[in-house]
């Protein structure tokens, strides 16, 4: 090598992996289906667990949306230094409750994922959520498309519903215990030495408030009877949608014990 000669630096190409978009799609599923086996484990364990723990195994406690239920499992979310939102906690007890309920009547949830079960535990647990199920993994629904039709189901309830039967309910009987203790406190305001004292002008001030207070108690009587027979009604109501809705999940249990006996 002569001294106007320059060393020539060898350079190392660097070896790239060309990736096609085939390769790139198996990829993605690979890791989105890794992620997802481990947080539907870790959710279903940590439900599990928070179901036994705090709430003894009752899955219709745990499933209920009371904001009050079990003032343990409401400290637990106040805890500042727990990592999983007090929100998702929520959904993975009732998830987890949802299971059993599954269990219990013999329902296959396979093919569902775990945000498909998420998303179910805002209807009630019955034979319309069954139902619902079904068709979600007979159509191959997407979570999104299950949402859907969540919300329609809740807009079907809600608009059917009207105002809520229970609140209903205690609202009468609140103003019926006012109205009584009322009545109660009354009886001492009558004694007859008290009115003997009063002037004429304020006994026939009485005797007016008086009649117009019993014309308003026949009236009232005759609206409390009303009351009693629809009362009387809809209990009779109820106990009959109770002992069909019995009747009904006895004959799919006979069913179902039907369909799943071996053949021999």
């Amino acid at each position: 090598m002569t001294k106007s000669e320059k060393p020539t630096a060898t350079k190392k190409e660097s070896s790239v992996i060309e990736i096609n978009k085939e390769s790139l799609d198996e990829a993605v599923k690979f890791i989105n289906e890794k992620a997802n086996e481990t947080l539907y484990r870790g959710s279903i364990e940590i439900g599990e667990y928070l179901l036994k723990t705090f709430f003894n195994g009752d899955i219709k406690m745990a499933a209920s949306k009371n904001p009050k239920k079990q003032a343990s499992f409401n400290k637990l979310c106040e805890r500042e230094d727990l990592l999983v939102n007090p929100n998702t906690l929520g959904i993975m007890v009732r998830v987890a409750s949802q299971e059993h309920f599954f269990q219990n009547k013999k329902v296959n949830t396979e093919g569902l994922s775990y945000t498909h079960k998420a998303s179910l535990v805002k209807l009630d647990n019955d034979r319309k959520k069954i139902s619902l199920l079904t068709d979600c993994i007979k159509k191959n629904w997407t979570t999104r498309q299950l949402e859907l039709e969540i919300s329609k189901k809740l807009k079907e309830l809600s608009s059917t519903n009207g105002p809520s039967p229970i609140r209903t309910a205690k609202r009468l009987l609140k103003r019926m215990d006012s109205i009584f203790e009322d009545v109660d406190s009354a009886e001492h305001g009558f004694d007859l030495d008290t009115i003997k004292k009063m002037p004429s002008g304020k006994r026939k001030d009485l005797h007016d408030y008086l009649n117009n207070l019993k014309t308003k108690s026949e009236n009232g009587k005759k609206k409390y009877e009303d009351l009693f027979n629809k009362c009387e009604s809809i209990i009779a109501d109820i106990l009959k949608m109770q002992s069909e809705e019995t009747t009904q999940e006895n004959k799919d249990n006979q069913t179902e014990s039907t369909t799943t006996a071996p053949l021999e």
